[in-house]
């Protein structure tokens, strides 16, 4: 690893300290001075992609520039990750990156050190740069939504094979360190018990503004009894649910992904609405928050240097769809009932214990 230099990272440590971290900043920060981040990764692809089953660690190693120019290299760890797309993948699968913790601090950053690179591997390099920036943007309308949210760093990568030399290009994004997003927005590990039929005392204003974003983007691939595609941390003794990838919604529509049977969905850019009913009656402070994020959503993706236009468009429509129609009986008339769970505790109230509910 060569070394990163004083000034860079105590410019990194006031700009993490804007953002509510309160110790070193992480690789994350540090690789993320610009918008678009050049790296390029080094492994052995053959290695990894022989079995997609395997959850064996591979060594690799990652280089960019900082922004003081300098290159900086790091030796990395990294093996397959996901279930759908690793299986599917021409190329380079989605891999988790593994930093070394001493490395880290030696360099004067956080232990931060383990991070989800996504990436879509169809054989057409535009459709899956298109693909990339379709999710991409739905992490950043997200982050305008609401600070409880993972960050994401783009990348343009470039893969070097260690046996054949071989290199092949793409986009991608990193996201943000799980332990990472805790310590920036204060929250701790959500620890479950071997309780059974206890309530998950669930934040009421952000699972609401989590489930309308969902709605939003046509993305129904997620669960809160099985935490699938959720993040659940705890904080204040209540429950924070964190949303991640979004491949299989509306807003990406990419090819590859299917229309969600279980709610009688037809197209994939159809709409339902997930959050709990009970709920609605309260929702419209919620509903006007959203409101006034519109300009700035519809911002992110008109000012997008690597959309193509007719993309834009595409996105913008469907957004505008959701715009044009919100309102509590639109949300009403697109709950799916099996959903409803009257186990699960909305908690307004500060409780002494987070346990989980019974998962039905």
């Amino acid at each position: 690893m060569t070394r990163i230099r004083f000034y860079i990272v105590f410019t990194l440590f006031l700009f993490t300290t804007a953002l509510g971290a309160t110790n070193s900043p992480s690789i994350f920060d540090a690789i993320g001075y610009e918008e678009l981040a050049n790296v390029s990764i080094e492994l052995d692809v053959d290695a990894i992609t022989t079995n997609w089953r395997s959850e064996e660690k591979h060594p690799a190693t990652l280089s960019y520039k900082d922004a003081g120019g300098e290159l900086q290299t790091w030796d990395i760890k990294v093996k397959l990750r996901g279930k759908f797309r690793r299986m599917r993948c021409s190329g380079i699968p989605p891999l988790k990156i593994y930093f070394d913790k001493d490395a880290l601090k030696t360099a004067g950053l956080a232990k931060h050190n383990d991070f989800k690179l996504v990436n879509h591997c169809p054989e057409d390099a535009e459709i899956a740069k298109d693909l990339i920036m379709r999710e991409y943007l739905g992490y950043k309308i997200y982050n305008e939504l609401s600070e409880e949210s993972f960050r994401v760093q783009l990348l343009k990568i470039t893969y070097k094979d260690t046996q054949s030399n071989r290199k092949m290009k793409q986009f991608g994004f990193l996201i943000e360190d799980t332990a990472q997003l805790r310590k920036r927005i204060g929250a701790a590990k959500y620890k479950k018990t071997s309780a059974n039929g206890g309530d998950i005392p669930f934040v009421k204003e952000q699972m609401q503004t989590m489930a309308v974003f969902q709605y939003m983007i046509g993305n129904t691939d997620w669960n809160w009894r099985v935490e699938k595609n959720l993040k659940f941390v705890a904080k204040n003794d209540k429950v924070l649910a964190i949303p991640y990838d979004f491949d299989f919604a509306g807003l990406v529509n990419a090819p590859y992904a299917v229309p969600n049977s279980n709610y009688g969905l037809s197209t994939l850019t159809e709409r339902v609405y997930l959050g709990f009913p009970e709920d609605l009656a309260t929702i419209e402070p919620v509903l006007e928050h959203f409101r006034a994020k519109e300009a700035a959503i519809f911002s992110l993706i008109k000012t997008s240097k690597l959309l193509k236009s007719s993309t834009k468009k595409e996105m913008l429509d469907y957004i505008d769809s959701f715009y044009l129609t919100l309102s509590v009986e639109t949300l009403s008339s697109a709950v799916r009932e099996e959903n409803y769970s009257p186990t699960v505790k909305i908690n307004e109230n500060t409780s002494s214990n987070i346990q989980p509910a019974t998962r039905r």
